[in-house]
């Protein structure tokens, strides 16, 4: 398993990675970030996980995942899909004037999914080459009104799955716990690299640490732990791949406390060491 590099969205608010392809028989990646993600399938078959449930997935699906989601996709054969990530408050502040396509966003945005793979839209190949081609003719500055543009046809094309998409739950407690959800990554994010302490992010968060143990597992549906570990991990992978540093070196930076565990939870997790994963990228 592979844990891929998260978009950031501070930098880059929209992002097109068109028709990106792996050709490895056994693909797999296992991660969660802080934008919103709608990713189409052209080649590839294989399933993938969101909050506990399996969903499967082929050529002509469209993958909807949220802020923070944790989810794992694996797929079998070339893998050949166009990943198209943004800043939803971006897209949000951008859509003022459009007040139904603003409340269904927010729907896709910040409610539960019944369903986050929607099958059977081949015809968004079209709308992924109509975007790739406009960023490819416009300058820099004209790029975000693009992606906008762009954004509010496409949720204009999904409202008809809104139905197969969407279990309407307005409650303020759903929304409050996705929120909380986002506040813990972000802490997360900040502090992944320092030995953890629940009691201390209950401190800062101002928030219990029951209630932050079981808010974290319902909305994203694993514990904090598990979600460290792979963040630890990820930022592990980027280190093998890119510098020359020892597994002992990188197990201390990203957070570990001894390379032996390193280890140990990176062959678990991924199925070999961190040796064999550095000579084989």
């Amino acid at each position: 398993m592979k844990l891929s590099t998260s978009v950031d969205v501070t930098r880059e608010p929209f992002h097109l990675n068109h028709e990106k392809s792996s050709r490895k028989l056994n693909w797999e990646v296992y991660h969660a970030h802080s934008c919103m993600e709608f990713l189409y399938v052209y080649e590839g078959v294989g399933r993938v996980e969101v909050n506990k449930r399996w969903y499967s997935v082929e050529p002509g699906s469209l993958l909807i995942f949220q802020p923070f989601q944790l989810h794992r996709i694996q797929i079998q054969g070339p893998f050949v899909r166009s990943v198209l990530m943004f800043d939803p408050y971006r897209l949000d502040a951008a859509l003022h004037a459009f007040n139904g396509i603003r409340s269904w966003f927010h729907l896709l945005w910040k409610e539960s999914l019944t369903c986050q793979v929607i099958p059977n839209q081949q015809h968004l190949a079209k709308f992924y080459e109509h975007l790739y081609c406009k960023m490819s003719r416009v300058s820099p500055f004209k790029q975000q009104e693009e992606f906008v543009l762009c954004l509010l046809a496409l949720l204009q094309q999904l409202e008809s799955c809104e139905s197969e998409i969407c279990l309407v739950q307005k409650e303020k407690p759903k929304l409050r716990c996705h929120h909380t959800a986002g506040q813990m990554t972000e802490w997360i994010e900040r502090h992944y690299k320092e030995k953890f302490n629940l009691q201390r992010m209950s401190e800062d968060l101002h928030l219990s640490t029951f209630y932050l143990s079981h808010i974290f597992r319902q909305s994203t549906g694993r514990t904090i732990t598990e979600f460290i570990i792979s963040r630890r991990l990820k930022e592990a992978c980027l280190m093998l791949e890119t510098t020359s540093k020892s597994a002992s070196f990188i197990a201390q930076e990203v957070g570990f406390q001894s390379g032996s565990y390193f280890s140990r939870v990176f062959k678990t997790v991924l199925g070999m060491t961190p040796k064999s994963y550095r000579m084989q990228v």
